[in-house]
């Protein structure tokens, strides 16, 4: 099987830091990377001498300009207790809606079905797999599992749109 292991290039429109437009909850965030460090968060956050509520916060992730200083900021909150159980979860709703943009999903659905790894170099073995020696190309890549799993309900949805014509 083929694959994708880059989400640079002509395949950059697979990052989290792309940007697209994903509303939740009256905040519009600029890249699912934005949308994903917002929902790290369910309680107060003391951030450079100042506390934020939850509400609060993720505005203030929203109006982050770059999705690497939006995840930057991701690395020093203290994230909901329930974390572990509802990341992908979180993940996957923040994914599809990028993916309800036409042309995003017209640029996904071009992937066909090569199998889409989101290949790294630091050591991120949840959502990719990491290439560097220690790492050895190891990974569980929940982020290409996802994207592969919304392309597949985009193609079904197409089908579906054809037949009913």
């Amino acid at each position: 099987m083929s694959y994708i292991n880059s989400f640079r290039g002509r395949f950059v429109f697979l990052s989290n830091f792309y940007p697209c437009r994903i509303e939740h909850k009256g905040i519009t965030y600029p890249s699912v990377e934005h949308y994903y460090v917002a929902l790290k968060v369910t309680g107060m956050q003391f951030i450079d001498g100042v506390y934020y509520t939850a509400p609060d916060f993720r505005e203030l992730v929203a109006k982050i300009v770059d999705p690497g200083d939006a995840k930057k900021v991701g690395k020093f909150v203290k994230v909901r207790s329930d974390w572990d159980e509802k990341k992908r979860e979180l993940m996957e709703w923040g994914v599809r809606e990028k993916f309800k943009d036409l042309k995003l999903t017209q640029d996904l659905l071009s992937t066909g079905d090569l199998e889409l790894i989101e290949g790294n170099n630091w050591h991120d073995v949840f959502w990719g797999k990491c290439s560097c020696p220690r790492c050895n190309g190891g990974g569980q890549n929940h982020l290409g599992k996802i994207l592969m799993k919304v392309r597949e309900e985009l193609k079904q949805q197409n089908k579906r749109s054809s037949l009913e014509e």
